[in-house]
């Protein structure tokens, strides 16, 4: 499922690799990320996710030229010693062809995915796509759907909290700020901070984190985007934004604390933490979504509940559809992003998420599938959603219940490529 630019560096098991010794060009790197986060901040496009390291004065560029070329002299010139190093060449490889694709180059789709995430996308069986669907559908008629009474749009229109808002005529900057203080927002913040009061504990004390902290902001948002939940840093501080763009269903909050909360601010926290420590080089806590450890990161963060059977139980039956119809969302999009971008008819492509999503509205599937072919930002990041959380649930079935946890505490321990990863989940699974 993986093709990585280097042979991968096996690790011990129960082991998180250290550094042996400080990457030269480790201070130099972090000032071109922070400059070049700068140079992309007029077009809109955010380059840094979580900057958890001490502050560094930027490089200045002038150009997304000059940028290419200090990143890729960066790239060419480590030759790793240690599976930490591995990854920051690969990062490094992966900001290269996003650079290359801001900059208008038709990567081929395979090569750029890979080299950007790691992983060689690859089709979900139609089979796995109809046992989800299935699930879903079981999960429904449990909460209440009756299909000799209503139809299935009528049943899940109940489940709605909030509709989705769409700009009218005032500028989209007046709009946000409005939707910020919003009945809609407080109601989500309310949902937010009692789904993180009922679940967090139970992950932290579940995987051995407890006493880890991770102060944050909780903030409502509009952006025409296909994401509910983002995580970041803002001026050192960890921001957690919710997006009030797309509809919002009961549940969705409980699957989405898990995700954004369980998920990515304790392996945002957990990494700060070892960077502290020296155990990481400070490189790699200054993420981005165009690097290997999405598939990681997203991946794990989805596999909690699937992992943690005290956390799953904890869900409401509303909390179950939501991961359910999360699964099949991401199983049909993972297939539908392949497809178009080899080459298949978007109508076609359209049709297909349509049919399979029984949630699916058709205003944002066209937004994405024009964003999975042509925005760069999206065409790889994106993809990896739903192939991540697949393999995750296969490799859960090949896992006891302890060596689901230890698995979960090394994921979110430590950053690494998806080879990498896989080399350990291999070795735990045959320990």
């Amino acid at each position: 499922m993986t093709r990585e630019i280097h042979q991968p560096i096996r690790i011990n098991v129960g082991s998180i690799p250290e550094p042996k010794e400080s990457l030269p060009q480790t201070d130099a790197i972090m000032k071109a990320y922070r400059g070049w986060n700068t140079l992309e901040k007029p077009n809109g496009i955010g380059i840094i996710d979580f900057d958890l390291v001490k502050p560094v004065v930027p490089q200045q560029f002038t150009s997304r030229r000059q940028v290419l070329e200090t990143l890729t002299s960066f790239r060419d010139s480590i030759n790793p010693v240690n599976p930490q190093e591995e990854f920051i060449k690969a990062k490094l490889n992966a900001s290269v062809y996003f650079l290359r694709a801001l900059m208008g180059e038709n990567i081929p789709y395979r090569e750029y995915v890979e080299n950007i995430t790691g992983v060689t996308p690859q089709i979900i069986p139609e089979g796995d796509i109809l046992r989800e669907k299935s699930t879903l559908a079981d999960l429904s008629k449990e909460a209440g759907y009756d299909p000799d009474k209503e139809s299935f749009n009528q049943f899940i229109s109940k489940l709605i909290l909030s509709e989705g808002f769409v700009p009218g005529r005032e500028s989209f900057r007046s709009f946000s700020s409005g939707i910020k203080s919003s009945p809609e927002a407080e109601m989500i913040k309310n949902e937010s901070e009692r789904c993180e009061a009922q679940l967090i504990p139970m992950v932290l004390e579940s995987l051995g984190f407890q006493g880890l902290e991770f102060p944050h902001a909780t903030e409502a948002a509009v952006s025409r985007d296909y994401w509910m939940g983002w995580t970041k840093t803002r001026r050192g501080k960890l921001l957690l934004l919710y997006n009030l763009y797309p509809t919002w269903y009961q549940g969705d909050m409980e699957y989405m604390t898990l995700h954004e909360v369980g998920g990515h601010f304790v392996q945002a926290s957990l990494l700060r933490r070892r960077i502290v420590n020296g155990e990481v080089n400070p490189v790699i806590g200054i993420t981005t979504v165009q690097e290997p450890y999405t598939f990681i990161g997203e991946g794990t963060a989805d596999a909690i509940s699937y992992f943690l059977p005290e956390v799953e139980q904890a869900l409401s039956i509303q909390g179950l559809i939501a991961r359910a119809k999360r699964a099949v969302r991401d199983y049909v999009q993972n297939n539908g992003h392949i497809w178009a971008n080899e080459g298949m008819d978007p109508e076609k492509v359209i049709e297909y998420v349509m049919d399979n999503d029984p949630f699916a509205q058709e205003d944002r599937v066209r937004m994405n599938v024009n964003n999975w072919v042509n925005n760069p930002q999206r065409r790889a990041y994106q993809y990896v959603y739903g192939i991540s959380l697949y393999w995750h649930r296969q490799l859960r079935n090949r896992l006891s219940p302890e060596k689901r946890k230890a698995y979960l505490r090394h994921a979110m321990s430590g950053y690494e490529t998806p080879s990498q990863m896989m080399n350990f989940a291999d070795q735990l699974t045959n320990s």
